[in-house]
Parts: structure tokens; sequence; C-alpha cells
């Protein structure tokens, strides 16, 4: 075989490694930017999901609290309805024994 030709085809099977070689390296480094974004993105969605659950569990207490400051204010309601209706009931009582007197005399 000719010493030339023979040259010229390590030097092309060289270029061709170092080419190779250099797509690789940018791959390699291409693949650790995408793993680093990745991991970045779960720990920030596990930061979301933690601020998220944090929320929800503040939003239910006072949810709670409201439940019970409602229920006790319409407890309360109820019973000045009910002393309102006593004290209605009782005028109306008065009232119409006060009218039936009247007419009795």
């Amino acid at each position: 075989m000719n010493p030339a030709l023979e040259e010229d085809e390590d030097a092309a099977e060289k270029f061709s490694l170092e080419l190779e070689m250099k797509q690789l390296g940018e791959l390699q480094e291409s693949r650790n930017e995408l793993l680093s974004r990745v991991s970045n993105l779960k720990r920030d969605l596990q930061d979301w999901r933690f601020k998220l659950d944090k929320q929800v569990k503040s939003y239910r207490s006072e949810l709670g609290d409201l439940r019970k400051t409602l229920n006790t204010e319409v407890g309360a309601l109820r019973k000045e309805f009910q002393d309102l209706r006593a004290t209605l009931k009782q005028q109306l009582e008065a009232t119409a024994a006060i009218a039936d007197e009247a007419l009795q005399k």
C-alpha cells in the first residue's frame, strides 16, 4: 500500500475520531444540563407542593373556624327569634286579654 495513502487514511480517521469525541463531549454537556434542569424542576415542584399543602391546611383551618363562628351565630339568632316569638306571643295574649275585658264591660 502507498504510504501517502495510509497517512491520508490515518489523518481522516484521526479527524473523524476527534469530531466524534467533540460531538460526544457536546452531547454529554447537553445531557448534564438537561439533568440539572430536570433536577431543578423536581425541586421546584416539591417546593410548590409543600407550599400548596400548607395553604390548603391553612384554608381548611380557617374554614373550620368560620364554620364554628357561623354555627355559634346561627344558634344565637335562633335563640333571639325564640325569645322574640315568646315575647310577641305574651304581648298578643295580654292584648287579647285586655280586649276581652274591655268587651265584657
